[in-house]
C-alpha cells in the first residue's frame, strides 16, 4: 500500500472512529437496548437505528472533509510509523520531528493539486520523501545506539590505555615467548583501536549527514511550494525526483557503513583481541 492509499486509509478510520461518531452510535445502541419506543408515532425501539444511520453518516462525511482532522489523521500515521519517543537524544529527537513536519506539508502541498498529471507527478514525489524519512529515522536509531552502548564507550577509553601498558610490557620483557605473544596481543588491540576510531568517524559523518540531509529536505519543500499545475512540462518535478533519488542513495550508503564498521568489523576485532590480550597476561 503506497502513501496516499495508507493516507486515505487513515483519515477513513480517523473520521470512522471518531468521538462524535462513538458517541451517535452509543446513544443508539443505549435506546435500542433501553427499549425506548419512538415518541408521537409509537415506533418500535429498533426503529432509533434507522433514524440514528443518517445523522452518523453526516457526521463521518464531515469528518472527512474536514482538512485539519484529516491533517491530524495523517501526521498521527506517520508518527505511528515513526515512533519519536523511541529516540531519547533531544538533536536526533528534533532532526525526526522536523523530517516528518516537512514530509506532512509536502503530502498537503499535493493534496492542493487537481487531478490530473502533476499531481501523480508529485504523489510519485512524497512517496520518494517517505522513504527518505524512514532512512533518516533507522541511522536516527542507529545513532542513538550507538551513544547508549556501553560497552563502545567504555571501550573507547581503556583500549587506548590497554595499548600503552602492553607496549610498555613489551618494551621490557625479555622472555621471547612472551614478547611474542605481547606483540599479538598488541596487534589485536591496535586492529580494535582502528575498528572503534573508524566507527567513531562513521557516526560523525552520519549526524553531520543528517543535518545536510535535512537542510535538502527543506529546500525540496520550497521547491513544492513553487510548482503549480501549469509546471507539467518544465521539468521541476523531474528534478525534484533526481534530487530525493539522490540523497536516499546517499543515506543508503551510510546505513550500509554503519552496518558495515558497527556490525561486523567492530564485533570481530574485541572479542579477539580480548582473547589475545588474555594470553599475553599468562
Amino acid at each position: 500500500m503506497d502513501t496516499r492509499q495508507r493516507a486515505r486509509s487513515a483519515i477513513l478510520s480517523n473520521a470512522i472512529f471518531s468521538v462524535p461518531s462513538a458517541l451517535v452510535i452509543a446513544a443508539g445502541v443505549l435506546l435500542v437496548g433501553l427499549d425506548v419506543r419512538i415518541p408521537v408515532v409509537d415506533l418500535p425501539a429498533v426503529t432509533w437505528l434507522a433514524a440514528v444511520a443518517p445523522v452518523w453518516l453526516g457526521v463521518v462525511v464531515a469528518r472527512l472533509f474536514n482538512e485539519r482532522s484529516n491533517a491530524d489523521a495523517v501526521a498521527e500515521m506517520f508518527r505511528e510509523d515513526y515512533d519519536v519517543n523511541a529516540l531519547q537524544t533531544p538533536q536526533l529527537k528534533s532532526v525526526l520531528n522536523r523530517a516528518l513536519d516537512y514530509r506532512q506539508r509536502i503530502d498537503a502541498q499535493v493534496k492542493k493539486f487537481p487531478d490530473g498529471p502533476m499531481k501523480v507527478k508529485l504523489a510519485d514525489v512524497a512517496n520518494q520523501v517517505e522513504q527518505w524519512v524512514g532512512q533518516i529515522y533507522t541511522i536516527s536509531k542507529r545513532l542513538e545506539h550507538y551513544h547508549s552502548d556501553k560497552v563502545i564507550q567504555r571501550d573507547m577509553v581503556m583500549v587506548e590505555q590497554s595499548l600503552s601498558e602492553l607496549q610498555r610490557r613489551r618494551g621490557l620483557e625479555r622472555n621471547p615467548e612472551i614478547a611474542q605473544e605481547l606483540e599479538r596481543t598488541i596487534a589485536g588491540r591496535q586492529d580494535q583501536l582502528r575498528s572503534l576510531r573508524s566507527l567513531g568517524t562513521t557516526m560523525d559523518r552520519a549526524e553531520l549527514q543528517l543535518e545536510n540531509t535535512l537542510t535538502a529536505l527543506g529546500t525540496v519543500y520550497s521547491q513544492a511550494l513553487l510548482i503549480d499545475a501549469r509546471d507539467v512540462n518544465s521539468g521541476r518535478a523531474q528534478r525534484l525526483q533526481e534530487n530525493i533519488t539522490e540523497q536516499v542513495a546517499g543515506l543508503q550508503d551510510m546505513l550500509s557503513s554503519i552496518d558495515e564498521v558497527y556490525g561486523s568489523n567492530l564485533s570481530q576485532s574485541q572479542p579477539q583481541a580480548r582473547a589475545q590480550e588474555s594470553r599475553g597476561r599468562r
